[in-house]
């Protein structure tokens, strides 16, 4: 079973807009066992919404579609749609109270175009979006299926987990798949698939191994039916045994997640200092709903009298040691914990970019206050990615050598 993707919007071809969505529900499909057979970015048009849905069609079965749902005159999703099938509208009522609502709640004139986005082609099945005012579309047209979702990430995604998978599922009595997640952190991915090539070559042919690399970081995922679920595990054990130095999960669970969920298990807090990555482990902590029960602040310490005046780090440590050193880092570490009392802490210094004689690196000290360990961390990314890659071995070697 296959599908292809659809993401609507002249925003999308001028790159004004990343397109996230099209990832998003890639992995979805890859998860339930259909295969993606294309990507497709299109305009906002007539011709060309309708021209590659007939095209699609000719290989795809489903066809899964974001945009132009809005109440704009650039959202003309709907009516092409109804122009291609040849169907009027219909007003679907649960949608026209949940939009009346919506601006009734916020004091806000319920206009006419606001009204019309509960009006949808005759043909089509509602999927209900409690996140938005524009309602999902489920098309059941010849035996090919045709699904439209608005462009909004968070209301789309929000429409695949609460309708599409299961209704996916059901319709085309799709098999049970089995996946097993190993998660990993400091070696690169050519290496680690030359550590793991024989498991690999060993997997039977309804196995998949999956290689997702990020900045200091490489996921893998072996996916097959439930069939295979035994020879899976027995893989991924494997796997686990080889790569033992550098794993810190089997799940699919972000790294700063599951240093949340180990110290609130814990009852137990984390302080941060952040120097070069500029308050991103702290942003990435901060992302989780009640990362205050764990996080009780931190410092953004970008420049040298900045870590002087608010840490009271010595002059001379930063003199001697320079302020990317791992010296600095642990003073900084030090101080840290003495002003907080937070059970552990992170401090992370370094160059992003080359720095007269010095290459792209940066130093991390992380633990308690009885056990203060240093990294130092050799940086080949980009300056944006440099700080995601710090704070990812950050994360990781305090996950590891404290809380697991």
């Amino acid at each position: 079973m296959n599908c292809t993707i659809i993401n609507i919007g002249d925003e999308l071809l001028i790159g004004q807009v990343i397109d996230t969505n099209s990832a998003f529900i890639a992995q979805r499909m890859n998860e339930i066992g259909i295969a993606i057979d294309r990507r497709i970015a299109i305009s906002d048009s007539l011709s060309a919404i309708q021209l590659t849905i007939l095209e699609a069609w000719k290989t795809s079965p489903i066809l899964l579609m974001t945009g132009g749902l809005g109440p704009t005159k650039d959202d003309i999703t709907k009516k092409a749609l109804a122009d291609l099938f040849q169907v009027g509208f219909k007003r679907d009522e649960p949608t026209f109270l949940h939009v009346k609502s919506f601006f009734e709640a916020r004091k806000t004139p319920f206009l006419p175009v606001n009204e019309a986005q509960a009006d949808i082609p005759e043909n089509a099945e509602v999927l209900f979006n409690a996140r938005g005012t524009a309602p999902g579309m489920w098309f059941d047209i010849n035996g090919k299926i045709l699904i439209c979702m608005p462009g909004v990430p968070y209301e789309m995604e929000y429409i695949m987990h609460t309708h599409v998978i299961e209704k996916l599922q059901s319709r085309f009595n799709l098999p049970a798949l089995y996946y097993a997640y190993i998660q990993t952190c400091g070696l690169g991915e050519s290496f680690l698939a030359k550590k793991i090539s024989q498991i690999e070559d060993r997997l039977s042919a309804g196995i998949g191994l999956a290689y997702l690399p990020s900045p200091m970081a490489v996921n893998l995922r072996l996916s097959g039916q439930a069939e295979h679920r035994q020879e899976i595990d027995l893989a991924a054990a494997a796997i686990q045994s080889e790569l033992s130095d550098y794993i810190y999960g089997t799940s699919k669970t972000p790294i700063e997640e599951l240093v949340y969920h180990r110290l609130k298990e814990n009852n137990q807090t984390i302080t941060l200092v952040e120097s070069c990555t500029g308050g991103f482990i702290s942003h990435l902590l901060t992302n989780i709903s009640g990362s205050s029960d764990i996080y009780i602040g931190g410092w953004n310490v970008y420049t040298n009298p900045f870590k002087t005046k608010q840490l009271n780090i010595l002059e001379a440590t930063i003199r001697e040691h320079t302020a990317v050193s791992e010296e600095c880092a642990r003073e900084l570490l030090e101080k840290a914990l003495d002003k907080t009392n937070a059970n552990y802490a992170i401090a992370v210094v370094g160059y992003l970019e080359k720095y007269e004689e010095n290459k792209p690196h940066a130093y991390i000290a992380y633990g308690s206050s009885e056990d203060i360990r240093t990294k130092k961390v050799d940086l080949f990314q980009p300056r944006v990615k440099a700080k995601e890659a710090i704070a990812k071995v950050a994360l990781v070697s305090l996950y590891r050598e404290f809380l697991i």
